[in-house]
């Protein structure tokens, strides 16, 4: 109760002016969520850098960099060169920087902002995990609902796992649902209650990647693989693996599971020809341990969202020019 409260002043303080937002020179699209824990923040965010990329726009992200063994403000990536270690960025953010996203990360995304137009051109800057982030003026809020615990059915902390009370939800300006098995009428009726534009998107992971090279799944067929991950939620990233063994043909000769974020300084796992893990854990450990291939998991969403997205960022980018 009291958490709540704290929350909804801290943000009421921020949204009626009373502590003033410092704003960027160019536009500002934050990806979030109302809950802790995955729900898809950064395949989504990839997703929504790589469509303005294709559109000609060139974005950054601005991140915290969450448990990075780094201080103040750090240019990840400008594109093209990654400057840093994921150790100094933060898991995320580095694998954000490998898919040649420039990459700020900062506890300021006001100064992590300022660092990224120092050093490249930026026509739209994409704020990671930023629907709490109440320093920072955004043009456009893109709030992320898991549908397997969506916020409507959930409390606070530390009852349940929201960091805001549900009515904040009327702070985005729209809702992408992830997670979803299928798209049932009972939740699309509950979504049409907000009076927001919402979209599903699809979750879609026909590759494996080393980093080096992309192998298509059927590379699995036939082999027997030990799987782990660090992850908030492990079992999710477990039923996903067994599911493609039953479509490929490949045996799962176990499980492991560490926590969120886990560095894999220290670790022990199973001998193995093969390892399967996320495209974050395999960061951390790709130099530690052989045979160690990753899911490569992205987003789809469908047509009418790219185009909401492309008009909203033709809007913003002509009035900062304006």
């Amino acid at each position: 109760m009291i958490y709540s409260l704290l929350a909804k002043l801290r943000r009421e303080l921020y949204e009626k002016n009373f502590i003033k937002k410092k704003k960027l020179p160019k536009p500002v699209i934050s990806v979030g969520n109302l809950s802790v824990g995955g729900t898809g923040k950064t395949p989504f965010t990839i997703y929504l850098s790589k469509l303005l990329q294709k559109y000609g726009y060139k974005v950054c992200v601005l991140s915290r960099g969450y448990r990075r063994k780094s201080k103040g403000t750090i240019l990840v990536s400008d594109g093209k060169n990654i400057f840093v270690n994921w150790q100094e960025s933060g898991d995320e953010p580095y694998l954000i920087a490998l898919n040649n996203i420039p990459v700020v990360v900062s506890s300021s995304r006001y100064e992590a902002g300022l660092k990224a137009l120092e050093n490249f051109d930026v026509d739209i800057f994409i704020l990671d995990d930023g629907f709490q982030h109440f320093q920072l003026y955004r043009d456009f809020d893109i709030l992320l609902v898991d549908a397997r615990k969506p916020f409507w059915e959930d409390k606070p902390l530390p009852f349940g796992r929201l960091r805001e009370s549900v009515e904040t939800y009327k702070y985005a300006d729209i809702l992408v649902v992830t997670k979803a098995k299928n798209e049932s009428k009972k939740l699309i009726q509950k979504l049409k209650t907000f009076e927001k534009p919402f979209f599903f998107a699809k979750e879609v992971s026909n590759r494996i990647t080393d980093f080096e090279n992309e192998y298509p799944l059927n590379f699995l067929n036939g082999k027997e693989i030990f799987v782990f991950s660090g992850l908030a939620n492990n079992e999710q990233f477990f039923d996903y693996v067994a599911n493609i063994a039953k479509q490929i043909g490949f045996k799962i000769t176990g499980f492991k599971g560490f926590k969120d974020h886990f560095d894999y300084e220290k670790f022990s796992l199973p001998k193995a020809n093969f390892y399967l893990t996320t495209e974050k854990d395999l960061v951390k450990i790709k130099n530690k341990l052989k045979g160690v291939y990753a899911l490569k998991y992205q987003f789809k969403l469908p047509e009418e969202f790219d185009k909401l997205i492309l008009k909203n960022a033709e809007k913003l980018t002509n009035q900062n020019q304006g």
